[in-house]
């Protein structure tokens, strides 16, 4: 490599951080900031207060939380009101039986003076109940009472603080309200304050559809725009949901925003106000506040066009434009790769069918580094078996496993130069950049808003380098190729590590690949190439000497191996990094049986039994003094091939769940919500279900039940979390338990 192209590696090398230092959360502001602007340290004070333990929905601390923040709202002048509604599930759910509950929205208003609509700031405030939910969603709430006490009065339009409840349990807050609420009408944009992990940059990751408008109101009014709607399109496939799923669906206007950095300590008992990054708080805190500002002063009406956006974003700017360009720039970047292929052939540095050929090989190290994104955590797990009980698939310290892929994801694409070698250097190079030009077409025809980080980095690419092969002079040569990979580089580059962060297990089977592609286009600048014979054999110093080209691959391969050897000394758990495992309890109160149950070991044949799920591994447990809730028939008629029943299932304490199963009969086949009719709930009506889940039930639930004729088994049951209160309840050391629950059931034979 001549001092020419490493300088141009160094160039590309300091863009790329530019990029990702602009993408950071800023410096948290002091509780000394002015009072008009958003200040993360006086947020955090309410992070305090919000996460101090966790709060699922009908807990005490549940209640405790959301009196708190109501009296925090009216202390603002604020008109504040609890929303109450019966919330349900607005997605199908996996096995039957439909998470609901009465939910207690917390809504706060200042009116506009002369309001086109409203403008909605949303978060939630309950937490999982493994955790005190500091960023999720505390973060957001926090957000809520900073911006609304720097809001200036006399805005146009409304402005509605609303924070959902539920919203851990299936949106059930948030599908309550849209249904109910007068407010849920009209015309409504919202911005939605959600989070997947402790830190890192708050990505704007989802917008409504039709919105480009809005779009560009957050690129040119965002302090910290942060953006991409590759990302956007990505999620649009995934089962990823918030309450804006459920906005979204309601026909609002809107923008959802999260940071997602160290998953680890996702839904955890290290959610907490401590492990929370100020300066991602920050980060949020402004954005919300500036957009809430500007929206608060603008025609509503007019931001919703029905034409969607490509955007992305770029050190200091978010780059927006319509998506109907997509194609045209995508088609414009494959016709300057052919362009190139085209120059190359005529000067004989590579003919046609070689280059062709390098264009599919180059799929090989494409598909062998997203194989090891999808294998590493699986891999490690092998090392570390702990590793598979972390939820979000991502360690504590999870840098040199990330280093490591990204020098494993390298040695693969030496190890395709080495081994192809013959093909010619020029060749391989121009058939890696015709791949990537292809994918950007696929994307931009399949993936809609996704083809922009394989588009404009092959366009630019190949634009650099037919500049090139008119210049003289290797300097000047150089300088072509540099600029014409920047877009590789703030693209390709910036994605590769920034989808870290959804976690090694899904954010490596995104960023390895992505990485690939950087460094075939790379190939240009790093080799010494020179024209050939016309068949694309060109002179090539790796070809003469395999052994010294084999050397920058062997050094790979050991730094990957030193890079893994390291994270695993260094990621161990301990009391600050504990296991994370998954322990429920449950107890046939009909007859006296309990068993523990654990998502380690091999799964038990009664694991469906006591916790209506497969793959649970039991042991026996000592029966605590606990009943199940009553259940007693109030009607009973079979008329016209059905059986209608009308239920009164009673709790008996203050467990935060109660519900109900329908389950086969002895011998019969099983139970489908295809031959069960409706469920009916305290006057809310199930359908495709084969029962429920009532979060914060009320004293007593009306069911009613239209099943076939003959005998019915349903089993009614109360779930807690509180394991601590079970006789015989021992965690391990340096462990913590996921979603704790414990189960108390009993069959009913009708």
């Amino acid at each position: 490599m001549t001092r020419t192209a490493l300088a141009g590696l160094v160039a590309l090398t300091a863009l790329l951080v530019v990029t990702l230092l602009d993408l950071a959360p800023p410096a948290p502001s002091p509780a000394g900031a002015p009072a008009a602007a958003f200040s993360a340290a006086r947020a955090h004070e309410h992070v305090r207060a919000i996460a101090r333990a966790p709060h699922p929905v009908g807990t005490a601390e549940h209640t405790r939380v959301r009196e708190h923040l109501v009296a925090q709202l009216r202390a603002l002048g604020l008109d504040v009101r609890v929303q109450e509604g019966v919330g349900v599930l607005p997605l199908p759910s996996p096995n039957g039986a439909i998470p609901m509950g009465t939910m207690r929205n917390i809504v706060a208003v200042r009116p506009g003076t002369a309001p086109t609509g409203r403008v909605v700031v949303a978060a939630h405030y309950d937490s999982v109940e493994a955790g005190p939910g500091a960023a999720d969603d505390g973060a957001g709430v926090a957000t809520i009472l900073e911006v609304a006490r720097a809001l200036p009065t006399g805005l146009r339009n409304d402005v509605v603080f609303l924070i959902t409840d539920g919203e851990e349990d299936g949106l059930l807050g948030a599908e309550a309200f849209i249904r109910e609420d007068p407010l849920a009408k009209g015309t409504v944009v919202v911005l939605n304050q959600e989070a997947r992990g402790v830190r890192g940059t708050v990505q704007m990751f989802r917008a409504s559809p039709g919105s480009a408008p809005l779009i560009s109101l957050y690129g040119a009014h965002a302090p910290h725009p942060s953006a991409d709607s590759a990302f956007a399109a990505i999620l649009s496939v995934l089962p990823n949901n918030t309450d804006f799923h459920v906005f979204d669906e309601a026909g609002w206007l809107g923008l959802d925003s999260a940071f997602i950095g160290g998953g680890a300590y996702y839904h955890t008992a290290l959610d907490d106000p401590a492990h929370l990054d100020l300066g991602s708080l920050q980060m949020m805190g402004d954005n919300a506040l500036a957009l809430t500002r500007t929206l608060s002063g603008t025609d509503l009406a007019t931001l919703k066009s029905g034409d969607e956006s490509v955007y992305f974003t770029l050190p200091g700017v978010l780059v927006r434009y319509p998506l109907w360009l997509e194609l045209p720039i995508a088609v414009g970047a494959l016709a300057l790769a052919a362009a190139l292929v085209w120059t190359l052939r005529r000067r004989g540095r590579a003919s046609l069918p070689r280059t062709l050929a390098g264009a599919g090989l180059a799929l090989l190290p494409v598909v062998g580094a997203g194989a090891a994104g999808f294998a590493v955590m699986p891999l490690l797990t092998l090392f570390r078996p702990e590793y598979s009980g972390m939820l979000t698939g991502d360690p504590y310290r999870p840098w040199l496993y990330q280093a490591a892929l990204l020098v494993f994801t390298a040695a693969v694409v030496l190890a395709w130069r080495l081994v192809l070698r013959r093909v010619g250097p020029a060749a391989l190079a121009a058939g890696a950049l015709l791949l990537v030009a292809v994918l950007g077409l696929v994307f931009a025809a399949l993936l809609p808003g996704g083809s922009h980080t394989l588009s404009w980095p092959a366009l630019f690419a190949a634009l650099g380098w037919l500049v090139s092969t008119r210049l003289r002079g290797t300097g000047w040569r150089t300088v072509a190729l540099t600029l014409g990979l920047a877009p590789a580089a703030v693209l390709l580059g910036a994605t590769a590590v920034v989808t870290m962060d959804v976690g090694l297990a899904i954010g490596g089977i995104i960023a390895a690949p992505h990485f690939a592609l950087l460094l075939m286009l790379l190939l240009p600048l790093v080799e010494r190439d020179r024209p050939g014979d016309g068949r694309g054999v060109a002179p090539d110093a790796q070809a003469a000497k395999p052994r010294r080209a084999a050397l920058p691959l062997l050094t790979a391969v050991i730094v990957t191996a030193g890079l893994v050897a390291a994270g695993l000394f260094v990621d161990r758990f301990d009391a600050a990094h504990p296991r994370q495992t998954r322990l429920a309890y449950a107890l046939d109160t009909a007859t006296g049986e309990a068993v523990w149950g654990s998502r380690t070991g091999t799964p038990s044949p009664d694991s469906k039994r006591f916790f209506a799920a497969e793959g649970w591994a039991t042991r026996p447990a000592q029966a605590a003094d606990l009943r199940a809730p009553e259940l007693s028939v109030v009607k009973d008629e079979t008329t016209g091939g059905h059986r209608a029943l009308t239920l009164r299932l009673k709790p008996t304490g203050d467990a935060p769940v109660t519900g109900l199963t329908i389950m086969s009969s002895e011998g019969a086949k099983p139970v489908s919500d295809s031959t069960i009719g409706p469920i009916t709930v305290n006057g809310r009506r199930l359908s495709r279900a084969t029962g429920f889940a009532y979060h914060a039930p009320p004293e007593e639930l009306e069911v009613t039940l239209v099943l076939p004729p003959g005998p019915a088994r349903l089993q009614a049951y109360e779930q807690g979390h509180n394991l601590s209160a079970i006789p015989g309840y021992q965690p391990a050391p340096d462990t913590i338990i996921m979603y704790p629950q414990s189960t108390v059931f009993r069959v009913h034979q009708l």
